[in-house]
C-alpha cells in the first residue's frame, strides 16, 4: 500500500490452502499491496478472541457500510 500511514499491517486469517511456498487466505483486513512481513501460528492461549467488541462501531450502523473511500491510501487519487 504505497500511501498507508503505517507501513505494517496486522491480521488474523484463514488458511484456505497451502501450495508449496503459496497460502490461500481469507478474511484478511489489510490493503492490497501491503507486503507480508511475517506469519505466526494460531494459539488459542493466547489469540483468541472470545469477547471481541467493534468499540468505535458501535451504533454507527448503516453510516459505517455507506461511506466512501476519500482514496488517500491508493495511487488512484483521481
Amino acid at each position: 500500500a504505497p500511501r498507508r500511514p503505517n507501513a505494517i499491517g496486522l491480521s488474523v486469517v484463514k488458511i484456505i490452502a497451502v501450495r508449496g511456498s503459496v497460502l490461500e487466505i481469507e478474511d484478511v483486513d489489510i490493503l492490497d499491496g501491503t507486503p507480508l512481513f511475517d506469519i505466526k501460528p494460531y494459539v488459542p492461549a493466547f489469540d483468541a478472541f472470545p469477547d471481541e467488541r467493534s468499540g468505535w462501531l458501535t451504533g454507527c450502523g448503516d453510516a459505517v457500510r455507506s461511506a466512501q473511500s476519500d482514496n488517500r491510501f491508493s495511487d488512484n487519487r483521481d
